[in-house]
């Protein structure tokens, strides 16, 4: 059995610099070996991020990434609006940077060669020391995939907008999957897990059905999920043949999704009771606007933990 490769992806930009520093420094604090790491940004920030470049880490600009025809509009750059020149079989010339950041995570197999591509948004940061080789049943050679089976959108929405069954509804359909069907399972978290061998599968699957590019294809839907699109290909179009085990219950991430804004304080509480209950790492949405600096990140994990 080949021994598999591992890689962190984590798009960012600017404003989130200091989130993506500290997840940057957890990595190198809590990962039990070296593994790369690919950041991907704007090309207007790339300086900004180059800093953080080692030996491990790689800087990869979104320009160099996706083709000519895919580029950032110049008047509305604070804006994050991206233009598709191919925009015109699907009406969907003008991209939101929301989009766009699930565009290029989808694009992982076409910038990285380690099998098992591990998702951590700049929003993330590790508080214990984890071995990420725990995301894999070596003897079965299955990849975790987070999933939470037969769920109802009520249940795992992120939001009041139904983006829910927005996101099912664009996966079954790029995939061609029956309309009736719910495919209610959730697979959007944080430190998610794919195999860079099924991306591949997918890109060829897309291409074969609408004889196109698949980013083309991709990039004309309007209401997208990476992590349910790749969910539900692996689980309903490749099947038992995808090489993943399905999972929910093992505690890597634990996740604040509000938008409130969290005090130093309720941070530093939240860390705690993370820690206490066996969480590996943490999420704390950058929308809850708050910056925490890796010293006081410190001064958050190495208090005492009271169980």
């Amino acid at each position: 059995m080949t021994e598999l490769t591992y890689a962190f992806i984590t798009p960012s930009y600017a404003p989130d610099f200091q989130r993506c520093q500290l997840l940057c420094w957890s990595i190198k604090q809590f990962i039990s070996f070296p593994i790369n790491h690919y950041i991907v940004v704007d090309s207007t920030d790339y300086k900004l991020f180059s800093q953080l470049a080692d030996k491990n880490t790689k800087i990869l600009t979104k320009e160099e990434i996706f083709p000519p025809w895919f580029r950032k509009v110049p008047f509305l750059t604070k804006k994050n609006v991206w233009i598709n020149l191919q925009g015109y079989k699907s009406g969907n010339w003008l991209l939101r940077g929301w989009l766009v950041q699930q565009l290029i995570k989808l694009s992982a197999a076409e910038y990285t060669s380690e099998e098992v591509l591990i998702f951590a948004d700049s929003d993330a940061a590790f508080i214990t020391r984890f071995d990420v080789r725990n995301l894999v049943d070596i003897e079965q050679n299955q990849v975790r995939l987070f999933r939470v089976p037969h769920t109802t959108d009520h249940d795992y929405k992120l939001d009041g907008n139904g983006n829910g069954k927005k996101w099912k509804d664009a996966a079954k359909r790029l995939l061609s999957l029956p309309k009736e069907s719910n495919y209610y399972d959730f697979y959007v978290s944080q430190i998610v897990t794919w195999r860079r061998s099924n991306l591949l599968k997918l890109y060829a699957h897309i291409e074969e059905k609408y004889n196109e590019n698949w980013l083309k294809v991709m990039s004309g839907e309007r209401d997208l999920s990476e992590y349910v699109l790749y969910g539900l290909f692996v689980n309903y179009v490749l099947g038992e043949g995808a090489g993943h085990y399905d999972d929910h219950l093992q505690k890597i991430c634990q996740s604040y999704w509000k938008e409130e804004s969290m005090s130093f304080d309720e941070v530093k509480e939240f860390v705690r009771i993370a820690k206490s209950k066996g969480f590996k790492s943490v999420m704390v949405s950058a929308k809850s606007d708050i910056d925490i600096s890796i010293e006081q990140f410190q001064s958050m994990l190495f208090q005492k933990v009271e169980v």
